[in-house]
């Protein structure tokens, strides 16, 4: 590959990470081809990115940006990925995959510009998604409105329940 298309896919990938605020690292030595199907697969899934590049094209794409804390990771064979929308969401894969299979080690990667190791990696992936965040929102918003309603009508229950009591007696 000569440098200009090195550079093109250099630029090409920093624009793609300038659109995301999180992604892991992970290295896949050792998996057999179906496994890293598999592990693409999962990634497309959940709606991510996933590519292998050499880990100079990483270190150009990352250079001078809020990306650029994951340099240090960039040793042997290198899969990165993102998602745009959702900070966590490669993380979840890249955990849940882990667990299944042991050849794929989860090197690190990088939120909102703060470098994360393995164990950093598995606590962005145990936050929840914007989907979950957006409904927890939503819960909450709705309760006091729930509650209202219900000390509104439980005047009108208790006398209900006196009555009903009264014409069972009788």
């Amino acid at each position: 590959m000569d440098s200009a298309t090195k550079q093109e896919l250099s630029n090409k990938l920093r624009g793609e990470l300038a659109q995301t605020s999180a992604f892991v690292l992970v290295e896949f030595a050792g998996l057999t081809v179906a496994a890293v199907n598999e592990l693409r697969g999962k990634f497309r899934e959940a709606g991510c990115s996933y590519h292998v590049y050499k880990n100079s094209t990483i270190r150009f794409a990352i250079q001078q940006t809020e990306h650029e804390p994951a340099v240090p990771l960039l040793k042997g064979v290198s899969g990165l990925a993102y998602h745009p929308e959702d900070p966590g969401a490669a993380a979840r894969v890249a955990r849940d995959f882990a667990k299944d299979n042991d050849k794929l080690r989860i090197k690190g990667g990088v939120a909102y510009g703060k470098m994360l190791d393995n164990g950093g990696v598995l606590a962005l992936a145990s936050m929840p998604g914007p989907r979950e965040l957006k409904a927890q929102f939503l819960a909450l918003l709705n309760t006091p409105a729930t509650q209202f309603v219900r000390v509104l009508n439980a005047p009108a229950q208790g006398l209900l329940n006196v009555l009903n009591a009264k014409k069972d007696a009788a």
